[in-house]
């Protein structure tokens, strides 16, 4: 009978420690906060300081604090709150360093877990973004096309030259990484080196063609990661440690890219035919955002300079047709349907350079002049004297970079993009020598 009762008695504790490890916390913490304010402003750079209390009923297991876009998608690295007791008020210093992000609404975060109930909470703020710098350019020359000169923005002085061991094949700045770009020639490696501002460059990775792809062909970036053309009609997307990213195949060797952009929900390839008796005009291809095929339009007679996006993935082309008179055109992406530029057809010369410099206006160079065209007119204005064979806008700096060469000597001019009209800024960079190409360099 003793026995019996032992075993009841330890049964009851059983089941009285059993039902207490059962027992699940349905309160979640509560948190409040006392800083930042909401809506408090602040500017890129600056050090916010997180004041808030976290009380729980029981226990608190862990508590973050990260700054998030207004879909709660974090943007810089978290910070975990040391727990002290089960309710405790915390001051922090959260420094904002993501210098990549824009003017807007963002949310501080705080995130409170006692091992059953997770509650996070939001505080809203207004940061001003980082000024865009600067930093210098990127020119090849005609006399040392193998080498690419770094100009610093003070007298420009050139500094650590970049010299490549296999013909130059173009070249694209891409700014969020601070990465350069430079397309390889052959089986020889297409490279990435990181820019520093004032400083030497260092190569930040190599990759070379397959033995399927060979020869590269274009060269495009997003201004985030490059897109390389080949030979084969491949086209491939790197990070920006040069793993793979996403492919557009075009799977027709008859073809290969020599112009690439991304619109708002596609990539669009400009391929020229290899043999236009045996295969057909060039034509531009759309395909999907993950690379597959979308659709193709022909383009006969017609010699693509330049193309970006005009808005709800409609497409401006603007180029040469066969008379090497400038025209230019709106394609509709995916379908492939495309409306002439009234006003733009034609000019009396062949386009040499053309870039976007808002929705509703783009600059192009036809002769000896650089234009202004805007949609909303139609019409475009003459506004400077100069044959531009490319010309870089940067939205940002509000600043139109044309480069003009002779035989013999190259300029670099810079203008302020007004109503209608180019503004030289400064004094233009003078070279004894011709301008192969040139990129803009800029802290973002």
């Amino acid at each position: 009978m003793k026995f019996v009762f032992k075993a009841l008695f330890f049964l009851f504790i059983f089941f009285l420690l059993s039902c207490k490890k059962d027992k699940k916390d349905s309160i979640p913490p509560v948190i409040t906060w006392i800083s930042p304010s909401i809506n408090q402003h602040f500017n890129m750079f600056d050090t916010i300081t997180v004041n808030a209390s976290v009380v729980d009923n029981e226990h608190l297991s862990y508590i973050n604090v990260v700054l998030t876009d207004a879909n709660h998608t974090p943007l810089q690295a978290s910070y975990s709150i040391p727990i002290t007791s089960a309710g405790f008020t915390f001051n922090i210093r959260y420094p904002l360093t993501q210098y990549h992000l824009q003017t807007g609404n963002y949310l501080m975060q705080i995130t409170a877990d006692d091992g059953y109930n997770t509650i996070t909470s939001y505080q809203p703020i207004y940061i001003t973004e980082s000024p865009t710098l600067l930093w210098g350019y990127c020119t090849v020359l005609k006399n040392n096309p193998q080498t690419i000169n770094q100009i610093d923005t003070a007298g420009g002085g050139s500094i650590s030259p970049i010299v490549l061991s296999q013909a130059y094949n173009g070249m694209k700045y891409g700014a969020y990484y601070q990465q350069l770009f430079v397309n390889g020639k052959g089986i020889r490696p297409f490279q990435s080196f990181y820019l520093q501002p004032q400083a030497a460059n260092q190569l930040s990775y190599s990759e070379s063609a397959t033995v399927n792809q060979l020869d590269y062909t274009s060269l495009y970036t997003d201004g985030t990661r490059p897109y390389v053309g080949f030979l084969n009609s491949d086209i491939y997307s790197f990070d920006n440690v040069g793993s793979y990213g996403t492919s557009y195949r075009l799977n027709d060797i008859n073809f290969y890219p020599y112009l690439f952009t991304k619109t708002s929900n596609y990539g669009v390839g400009v391929f020229k035919s290899k043999n236009v008796t045996a295969n057909g005009s060039d034509k531009i291809v759309s395909f999907t955002g993950f690379g597959a095929f979308s659709n193709s339009t022909p383009i006969p007679n017609f010699t693509v300079v330049a193309m970006f996006e005009k808005g709800n993935d409609s497409l401006c082309v603007l180029g040469n047709n066969s008379a090497n008179q400038a025209e230019g055109y709106v394609y509709s992406i995916p379908n492939g349907g495309s409306t002439a530029l009234t006003g733009i057809l034609p000019i009396n010369g062949k386009m040499s350079s053309a870039v976007k410099v808002n929705n509703n206006c783009f600059a192009f160079s036809v002769g000896s002049f650089t234009y202004l065209y805007y949609y909303s007119t139609p019409n475009y204005d003459i506004n400077v004297p100069v044959s531009a064979q490319k010309l870089v806008y940067q939205p940002k700096l509000n600043r139109l970079t044309a480069a003009s060469s002779t035989s013999s000597s190259g300029v670099l001019a810079f203008y302020t993009v007004n109503v209608n009209s180019l503004t030289l800024m400064r004094w233009p960079l003078s070279f004894n020598d011709s301008i192969i190409d040139f990129e803009v360099i800029t802290n973002k």
